[in-house]
């Protein structure tokens, strides 16, 4: 098979990538033993659907992380991880949309529309760019999501209501943990666990102090099986060279 290249925004925050979906196409590649070389890449409309990740195999270029998982799964006799075919399973892909389309604008909110989310990723472009670039592509990317957010609903909110929705996904998610002994998949960790700890992970990460971001810090199952997920993936170190770059 040819080399796997996986396009992922830089480390960040102790993560391999800062980028929701890379983290869990990321986990799910080193959980399959899958191998692949991790390509920082930290424009986005350089792939083939204008987001982030996307891998290039030979002459195959191909964006959306379920879309990468499905075909790589087929291409290695892989049974499909997303497919339902009980009704836990249907559970679970009703938990992964709920964080991956909900909790991804709370935690969009908090990263760019939020004071102390603004103040970071201003910091880390400029830290990346020459200093007037980095305050131009921020304040594009502010006005990106402030726009996008307000037209997909969360932006219409009072911040009061978007840390409370925010909140109280986590609490959903800490029961599903308890009743699952630690992970959401029942024969361990697996595309559900690997999708919502994609969004979750950031927050439990990064430095500011974010209302939902707080209330993911303060709750140790949380915590728990962030540190099982990300154990096995230390940030690899021609990521760190390919980002330093």
């Amino acid at each position: 098979m040819e080399t796997l290249r996986v396009f992922t925004f830089a480390p960040g925050w102790g993560l391999p990538s800062v980028g929701p979906f890379a983290l869990k196409l990321l986990a799910w590649l080193d959980h399959q033993g899958i191998t692949y070389r991790q390509e920082i890449e930290n424009r986005s409309d350089r792939g083939p659907l204008g987001k982030s990740p996307w891998i290039e195999q030979g002459k195959l270029r191909m964006g959306d992380s379920d879309a990468i998982i499905r075909h790589l799964a087929a291409q290695l006799g892989l049974p499909d991880p997303s497919r339902c075919i009980t009704a836990e399973q249907a559970g679970n892909l009703g938990l992964r949309i709920a964080f991956e389309e909900r909790f991804h604008q709370i935690l969009e909110w908090e990263l760019f529309v939020h004071p102390e989310g603004c103040r970071e990723m201003r910091a880390m472009i400029l830290a990346q760019t020459p200093p007037l670039v980095g305050r131009l592509v921020f304040a594009a990317m502010a006005r990106h999501f402030g726009r996008q957010l307000h037209a997909r609903g969360i932006g219409r909110l009072a911040p009061a209501q978007i840390a409370d929705e925010g909140r109280r996904l986590l609490d959903a998610l800490a029961l599903r943990l308890a009743e699952g002994g630690g992970v959401l998949d029942r024969d361990g960790p697996g595309l559900t666990d690997f999708a919502v700890w994609g969004q979750v992970a950031p927050m439990l990460c990064w430095p500011m102090r974010t209302p939902v971001a707080e209330h993911a810090k303060s709750m140790p199952d949380l915590r728990t099986w962030h540190d099982r997920l990300l154990r096995p993936r230390a940030i690899r170190p021609s990521a760190l060279a390919a980002a330093a770059g």
